[in-house]
């Protein structure tokens, strides 16, 4: 095999092992995000207390376990800069960031219901993040 050749083969079999060994890995410098699996689910949320420092992010990966009934992760309240409201169908996920900024303790709930019966939230669908200093 001529020189020219042989070359480009190693070069582009470097591309590959590049590419499909080490996905996970992040240049340097580069901040890795941790990710939080939160599974919702049985009108409740797994795990349903989240501790976080102040100026931390993290992805949460929301997964709705139920195969019907879909479900709701909202976080909002304006003094803690928290503004999440996003719907997990049954049985789908979803990813969503959260980086919250002022310490204290903020809850998160389900804001689903169906006509006449409780909601979600009433049936205990909630939860509390707890921002540290």
């Amino acid at each position: 095999m001529p020189t020219i050749y042989r070359i480009i083969a190693v070069q582009l079999l470097s591309v590959v092992l590049v590419t499909t060994l080490l996905p996970g890995l992040s240049s340097a410098g580069d901040p890795v995000v941790p990710r939080i699996p939160v599974m919702l689910g049985d009108y409740r949320f797994s795990p349903h207390e989240l501790t976080l420092a102040a100026g931390q992010t993290v992805l949460l990966e929301l997964t709705n376990t139920d195969r019907i009934t879909p479900h709701n992760f909202t976080l909002r309240n304006e003094e803690g800069g928290l503004d999440i409201d996003i719907n997990i169908p049954a049985g789908g996920s979803r990813e969503v960031s959260l980086s919250p900024a002022v310490p204290g303790s903020y809850t998160f709930y389900c804001n689903k219901k169906f006509p006449f019966v409780k909601s979600h939230r009433k049936r205990g669908m909630e939860g509390t993040l707890v921002v540290t200093p």
